[in-house]
């Protein structure tokens, strides 16, 4: 919530000190939303190790939730945003993260 207070009053006060406001809130809104993003941790790298913890209690080979990125990767075509500005990891991020949580 305060984030969110700061982020207002920095993209009003942008506005109140140009001589184009409309311009000056809607850049500075945009800055303040890349920086909230950059700033969240992936929630799916947490998700993905306990996915990993549970499938293997549940008798499923939790290797194989490597080879799913592996595909969901080729269906997506490579399509996806630039890392900084997504708020999930890459597929051949949690790919690679998958992989060292199965191989411990």
């Amino acid at each position: 919530m305060s984030v969110a207070m700061a982020s207002s009053a920095g993209i009003i006060a942008a506005g109140l000190m140009s001589d184009k406001p409309g311009t000056a809130m809607a850049t500075a809104a945009v800055a303040a939303k890349l920086a909230s993003t950059c700033q969240q941790p992936h929630a799916e790298t947490e998700a993905d190790r306990i996915g990993i913890e549970l499938a293997a209690r549940a008798g499923y080979d939790p290797r194989a939730a490597v080879t799913l990125w592996q595909k969901m990767a080729k269906v997506g075509g490579g399509k996806a945003p630039p890392a900084f500005l997504s708020t999930h990891p890459s597929d051949d991020q949690r790919q690679q993260r998958l992989g060292a949580l199965v191989r411990r």
